[in-house]
């Protein structure tokens, strides 16, 4: 037999006993995580991450406190409604108020709130901060929040066993002078696996607790100071 008919047999074996091997290693990792014991552990992953993977947050913030952050995006509505007021030549409308040309917005962004004020911020591509709003406690008393499902730039093509690890979306909407502007909050921190750690699957998923820990607390934070956004 040709030699070279054996390499593409032997490589798709190869890849067929890897991956058997991966998904044992996935489920025994997975496993050894308890979620509900995580959770106790809010305050001291809070304070690691601020201290380590999301310390620019305390330097965006200038000393002002952090009572809660988690990740944020644009909605395609609320994107393609800012676009076609700036296309229409509409530059004063309230939404422009508030200091920022919303549009799809794929970099990171973030929410932190701080006492009675909520901000977000958007990044750019290397991660340095571009724009962000102040939402004091009169607009927040204003807006209303509900629950906005699985965040839909993240829908493509994945795994059904990687659903899970999919942020799902709260969208609060602000009442900017006679205008609705709505950003979404996510139930987790946007988690992108380390190279080193590519392999290493009990790392990915101990980090994946932590951002989840941190970034669902943050609804039930902003919910205890701000009663109207609770949802019926």
């Amino acid at each position: 037999m040709n030699p070279l008919f054996i390499i593409p047999v032997v490589l798709i074996i190869a890849g067929v006993v890897f991956m058997i091997t991966m998904n044992k290693k996935h489920k025994t990792a997975k496993s050894e995580i308890d979620l509900d014991t995580e959770r106790t552990k809010y305050d001291r992953y809070k304070q690691e991450l601020l201290a380590q993977d999301f310390s620019k947050l305390r330097q965006w913030m200038n000393g002002k406190p952090i009572d809660a952050f988690t990740s944020a995006s644009v909605p395609q509505s609320t994107a393609n409604k800012v676009q076609e007021l700036v296309a229409d030549g509409l530059k004063n409308v309230a939404l422009s108020t508030i200091g920022v040309k919303l549009r799809r917005i794929e970099t990171d962004c973030f929410w932190v709130l701080s006492r009675n004020d909520l901000y977000f911020f958007s990044t750019n591509t290397i991660g340095e901060l571009d724009e962000h709003i102040v939402f004091d406690n009169f607009r927040i008393e204003k807006a209303t929040l509900r629950y906005g499902g699985i965040l839909k730039s993240q829908l493509g093509v994945y795994a059904k066993s990687s659903e899970e690890y999919l942020p799902k979306t709260h969208v609060i909407t602000f009442d900017i002078d006679g205008s609705s502007l709505s950003l979404e909050i996510h139930d987790r921190l946007n988690y992108r696996i380390d190279p080193q750690d590519l392999l290493n699957l009990k790392i990915q998923l101990e980090t994946r607790a932590k951002y989840q820990v941190v970034g669902e607390k943050f609804i039930g934070v902003l919910q205890d100071k701000f009663p109207n956004l609770t949802m019926s």
